[in-house]
């Protein structure tokens, strides 16, 4: 299939995607995952509170002893918030986010291939959840790893160099797209292909390795859309101390939204290039 071919079942992709998009019972299990995010949200947003204190606060004693009690205090909270709400949506996303991605790849897969309509029950999801969680905790592992070791690693060189900085950020976010376009199909192919960890893993760099280009914009396009809140959330202080505090609050709450959106987008997506890809 040459560029122009490609192109055009790329947007057949979206299309179809697309096409579906107010059947209701397509979003329910990624909503329920969004709906226990924003419970993450919340907890922490009221981390002080007599009730919620006594639970959260080992957790938050994790950051270190002088980031916990910035943590305690106002405008403090608000500062610290997006770190530490990330860390407990990956708690929630280690048990819950790939079973999501399960029961969305079967609901989709009714849609798109008539084999499977009959045979694709939600039990599917509920039985290989085990297979569905080790794929999801593989490839986080891999992209905290690049996360965390590379800016360390590097941390001498950028001391000091905004512009290096500000272009090793942009390096290190394509270089992210790229690690997750490598392993994008490996979640909905336990569904399709009922494949194992390993499997799932291999055929899914197999799909990468003949169809690399295809694979980054199939991750980068949903990947785009979380560039506002992302932005903003790592330059945080910003709106703390120009604006109001609580706006972190509603920002963090628009990235579940949007978070919940991009899932959506490319679990459809690959489910379909998966189907399309058996028959």
């Amino acid at each position: 299939m040459g560029f122009i071919g490609r192109l055009n079942y790329f947007v057949e992709l979206y299309l179809s995607v697309l096409k579906n998009i107010f059947k209701i019972r397509l979003w329910i299990p990624f909503t329920i995952y969004a709906i226990l995010q924003f419970g993450v949200l919340v907890a922490f947003m009221y981390y002080v509170h007599p009730h919620v204190f006594p639970v959260l606060n080992p957790l938050v004693n994790l950051l270190g002893e002088q980031r916990a009690d910035i943590f305690s205090h106002y405008p403090g909270l608000f500062l610290l918030l997006p770190s530490v709400v990330q860390w407990g949506k990956l708690l929630v996303g280690i048990i819950f986010e790939g079973l999501a991605a399960g029961l969305t790849s079967v609901l989709f897969l009714r849609i798109y291939s008539a084999s499977h309509e009959s045979a694709a029950s939600v039990k599917i999801a509920f039985s290989r959840w085990l297979h569905l969680l080790g794929v999801w905790v593989s490839i986080t592992a891999i992209l905290l790893l690049v996360n965390w070791s590379l800016p360390s690693l590097l941390s001498d060189y950028l001391v000091g160099n905004p512009r290096r900085l500000m272009a090793f950020e942009a390096m290190m976010r394509l270089l992210t797209v790229s690690i997750y376009a490598v392993f994008i199909y490996a979640v909905p192919s336990v569904i399709v292909f009922r494949d194992n960890l390993l499997k799932a893993l291999g055929n899914s760099l197999r799909f990468f390795i003949h169809n690399p280009v295809f694979s980054f914009f199939l991750a980068l396009i949903p990947y785009l859309l979380t560039l506002p809140t992302s932005y903003i959330t790592d330059n945080v202080s910003t709106i703390v101390t120009g604006f109001n505090p609580e706006l972190v609050f509603f920002i963090l709450l628009a990235a579940i939204v949007i978070d919940l959106i991009v899932n959506f987008l490319v679990t459809g997506t690959v489910v379909k290039f998966l189907v399309d890809e058996s028959s």
